[in-house]
């Protein structure tokens, strides 16, 4: 059995404009765990990401706040308890519409390793800048 501590991963933060902090607790190259990528995310109130998609699934919880996740064919509204299934392929974007910070986990799996996902998403935000 292997643990993780939010508040002990180092992470890293996205620079403007899609700031945000994003931290892998479990990837193939945190923790050892193979099969599936965990992050544990936090927008601030009128931050969000890029415009994106992925080359597999992804599943986002959200545990606080209020966001709206934007793909090509909708615009929805999400709060506390709501899972979102992002399919392979699907542009999306998520937006924290509310005054508090917004925090969600993902997963994906296949899993990306830590430092992938990690270099992808600031190389992303630097293109778009």
């Amino acid at each position: 059995m292997r643990i993780a501590k939010v508040e002990e991963e180092e992470g890293i933060t996205v620079p403007s404009p899609y700031d945000r902090t994003i931290k892998v607790l479990f990837a193939p190259d945190r923790r050892g765990a193979a099969e599936m990528t965990f992050s544990h995310v936090t927008i601030p109130p009128g931050g969000g990401t890029d415009m994106h998609e992925h080359d597999r699934p992804e599943l986002i919880y959200i545990i606080s706040g209020r966001a709206q996740s934007t793909s090509r064919d909708a615009a929805l509204t999400l709060g506390p308890g709501t899972a979102l299934w992002v399919e392979s392929g699907e542009m999306h974007k998520l937006l924290n519409t509310g005054e508090e910070t917004l925090t969600f986990v993902t997963v994906f799996a296949p899993a990306y390793p830590a430092e992938t996902l990690y270099a992808t998403c600031l190389e992303r935000a630097t293109e778009q800048r």
